[in-house]
C-alpha cells in the first residue's frame, strides 16, 4: 500500500472524528435544550440523545480503526469492522435524512453541516474498507509465503 492512500485514509479518518465529535457537541447542545421545561420536546430529547451516543461511538471506533491500520493489527480490525460499518451506515443515512430535513425547512447552514459530515463520512468509509480489504490481502500474501520458505 501506498503512502499516498494511507496519508488520505489518515486525513479523512482525523477530520470524521473532529466533525463526529463536533456533532456530538451539537446533539448534546439539542438535548439540553429540549429538555428544557419551557420547551420540553420528548422526541427531539430522544433522537437527540440517540444520535449523541451513536455518532460518539462512530468516533471512537474511527479512531481505534484508525489506530489499528497504523499498527497494522489486520487481525484485531477484522473483530472490529462490522460493528464499525453499521455505525457507519447509521451515521451516514441519520445525515442524509438531516439533509432532506433541514433542506426541506430551507435551513442553509445544517444541511450544508449535514451534507458535509455525509460526505466526509462516506468517502472514510470507501477509503478505509478498501484500506482493510487491501490488508487482508497483503497478510494473506505474506502468510502463504512463509509457509512456502518453511
Amino acid at each position: 500500500m501506498t503512502s499516498v492512500v494511507r496519508r488520505r485514509v489518515y486525513g479523512f479518518g482525523f477530520a470524521c472524528v473532529l466533525t463526529a465529535l463536533g456533532q456530538v457537541a451539537v446533539y448534546l447542545f439539542m438535548l439540553a435544550v429540549s429538555v428544557r421545561q419551557e420547551y420540553e420536546d420528548v422526541q427531539v430529547a430522544s433522537t437527540s440523545g440517540i444520535m449523541a451516543a451513536l455518532t460518539g461511538v462512530y468516533a471512537w471506533l474511527t479512531g481505534r480503526l484508525m489506530f489499528l491500520l497504523y499498527e497494522r493489527r489486520h487481525g484485531e480490525i477484522t473483530c472490529l469492522e462490522w460493528v464499525w460499518w453499521l455505525c457507519s451506515i447509521v451515521v451516514i443515512l441519520f445525515n442524509l435524512l438531516l439533509c432532506v430535513w433541514f433542506g426541506l425547512l430551507s435551513d442553509t447552514l445544517p444541511t450544508t453541516v449535514s451534507a458535509v459530515a455525509a460526505s466526509l463520512y462516506t468517502l472514510f468509509f470507501k477509503f478505509a474498507k478498501d484500506d482493510i480489504k487491501q490488508m487482508g490481502i497483503d497478510e494473506a500474501a505474506k502468510s502463504d509465503k512463509r509457509e512456502y520458505i518453511e
